[in-house]
């Protein structure tokens, strides 16, 4: 059994190569291309915003914080803040539900927020449809190889999200 030995030119180029370096990349370009479109279009709520209240609109205000926490990725400080400034700006109501003698907070759409979440998505969407109709591979082609890298790292690495 031979070894080989790499340089570190080698180890930077496959790094670069990667394609954690590239799926990366393209998460911190898609952050940038948010941060433009909140700014060129004067939103009035940020895109990581919208997407709550998408997520909210389809679980019919039956989701706890910790599970749309869950579904946009990011911690439940995080997302405590984001649902404050919704709820401040009149987006979102919490109301408590017991279930199972335990009470909890769900999230729900106001008017105001289900108006905004339609007249935002119109505006957002076509620019995303635009992209997507610009690749050269299938969107879910990209989707499904994406989703066959991760499976296949949690895998190798045994880790479970």
């Amino acid at each position: 059994m031979s070894t080989q030995t790499y340089t570190k030119e080698d180890l930077a180029q496959g790094f670069l190569d990667s394609l954690y370096y590239q799926i990366k990349l393209t998460e911190k370009c898609s952050r940038i291309l948010a941060k433009q479109l909140e700014e060129k279009l004067n939103l009035e709520i940020t895109l990581d915003e919208l997407t709550a209240l998408s997520v909210i609109t389809l679980h019919n205000g039956e989701i706890h914080q910790r599970d749309l926490a869950k579904i946009l990725l990011k911690d439940r400080a995080n997302t405590g803040r984001m649902l404050n400034n919704l709820e401040k700006n009149g987006f979102i109501e919490r109301f408590e539900k017991t279930k199972n003698k335990r009470q909890s907070f769900m999230i729900n759409l106001t008017k105001k927020g289900a108006e905004t979440l339609e007249r935002l998505t119109n505006i957002v969407k076509p620019m995303f449809d635009e992209v997507h109709s610009k690749l050269k591979y299938d969107k879910e082609y990209l989707k499904n190889g994406i989703i066959q890298l991760r499976e296949l790292m949690k895998e190798v690495t045994e880790i479970h999200i």
